[in-house]
């Protein structure tokens, strides 16, 4: 599956819990939250204002036509009808078997569609047994088997593409991380070896306690093979309101997170470093992509046009946030959230099937029809700017091939529905 990270948020009154580290494939995170409730905290960072003009765009990146997408060529859902109503997706996309196949955390399932969007069964339930999930957050595939990640059981399942149960694999993770929090897989890779993460609770965070969290590379008894990389944390990365006694508190996303963004790839690691410009140098993004091993594989640093974040926005965001977070008073959430000068340059990525690389801008913009778009910058296997590509803002996206964009998108009664669009290629 094609893998994205995106802002994601935390609403708690205490630091037991772990904040996400990344988000794969849509969403994506060791913690998994509806995404009305991420999608609705995102939408306050726009609420009110206008948004980039110009998108943050620079105009020597890119020549040619963008692509934009036409269809959808495929919406599977509907409100009433039995068959095709369902839960939250967490990933969707087409299998190797030309089924598309959906995941539902809420459902603790998977569910399997022909190529025209017919019902054709599930794969797996509800449970702690052989085949079964309670916190079924990833899925991807290997040749012919499907394998989904249960974040909740901490296990790896395969099936082949009838659903039938193929094996399971369970790592024992006794290697802590920063903070005592226990290293947790995160995603197998094909040659056996599987991608962990330690937990990097809010408190810590927000404290300034914890400052790093490694991702590594673990063999399939839970033995650390090496790290690839440091996840850095700063303060302010967390929208915190700290109890009195320094125990827990209130936990969100920081509207103007500009933290780096990190995504799984079968042979590493993708990060990207959007940290909101200060005013010394130039305003650039890093792309990053590390080998297994940790070592850089190239690193591309993108020029952007930087957007100043205005008063008027703080003001909005503050305002809204207040009305529904409701028991904190404005004053408190104002001084929580993060006011870098300029906006971040990007808010989510998407790594390819076929090996793009996407950033989306953090801010949507109107275009001359008024349809409200977000740009994404497609980047080839190197890094190497490859043209742009403008998105409906109405589509979370969750998997990119060659020629069709998957993802999911709402309608006016909050319904989701799994589409497919096909991408038009400028010249």
């Amino acid at each position: 599956m094609s893998h994205q990270m995106t802002g994601t948020a935390l609403e708690q009154t205490s630091s037991s819990l772990p904040l996400p580290a990344s988000r794969d494939s849509a969403s994506a995170c060791s913690v998994y939250l509806p995404h009305t409730i991420v999608h609705a905290l995102f939408m306050v960072s726009l609420a009110v204002t206008g948004c980039q003009s110009e998108a943050g765009s620079s105009p020597d990146l890119f020549d040619g036509e963008p692509w934009t997408l036409s269809g959808p060529e495929l919406k599977i859902g509907s409100l009433d009808d039995p068959e095709f109503v369902f839960g939250t997706v967490g990933m969707a996309g087409p299998g190797p078997d030309g089924s598309v196949y959906s995941l539902h955390p809420r459902e603790a399932t998977i569910r399997r569609w022909t190529a025209d969007g017919v019902p054709a069964g599930t794969v797996g339930r509800q449970g702690e047994g052989p085949g079964e999930f309670t916190q079924p957050g990833r899925m991807g595939f290997f040749g012919d088997s499907l394998w989904v990640m249960d974040y909740g059981l901490r296990r790896i399942t395969y099936f082949d593409l009838e659903g039938a149960l193929l094996g399971s694999l369970s790592p024992q993770m006794n290697h802590e991380g920063p903070g005592g929090v226990t290293l947790r897989p995160s995603v197998p890779l094909r040659d056996g070896t599987l991608i962990a993460r330690a937990g990097a609770p809010a408190h810590l965070i927000a404290t300034g306690e914890l400052s790093r969290n490694p991702v590594t590379r673990i063999d399939a008894q839970g033995n650390v093979l090496g790290t690839i990389w440091f996840q850095p944390f700063r303060p302010m990365d967390i929208l915190a309101i700290l109890r009195q006694d320094g125990f827990g508190g209130f936990f969100s996303i920081q509207p103007f997170q500009d933290a780096p963004l990190s995504a799984n790839m079968e042979d590493g690691l993708l990060v990207v470093d959007r940290r909101s410009r200060t005013g010394d140098g130039p305003a650039t993004i890093t792309v990053t992509r590390l080998g297994l091993a940790g070592d850089t594989l190239f690193a591309s640093d993108l020029p952007y046009t930087p957007v100043p974040l205005t008063s008027e926005r703080v003001d909005s965001v503050v305002r809204a946030s207040t009305e529904r977070f409701g028991r904190f008073p404005e004053g408190d959430i104002r001084d929580a959230t993060y006011r870098p000068a300029y906006l971040p340059p990007v808010s989510g990525v998407v790594v390819g099937r076929d090996g793009t690389l996407w950033l989306r801008h953090f801010d949507p913009f109107e275009s001359t029809n008024g349809e409200r778009l977000y740009e994404w910058w497609v980047l080839d296997v190197s890094g190497a700017p490859l043209v742009r590509a403008l998105i409906p803002a109405r589509m979370r996206i969750l998997t990119v091939t060659s020629e069709m964009v998957w993802g999911v998108e709402r309608d006016q009664l909050d319904v989701e529905y799994i589409v497919a669009y096909r991408l038009v290629k400028g010249r």
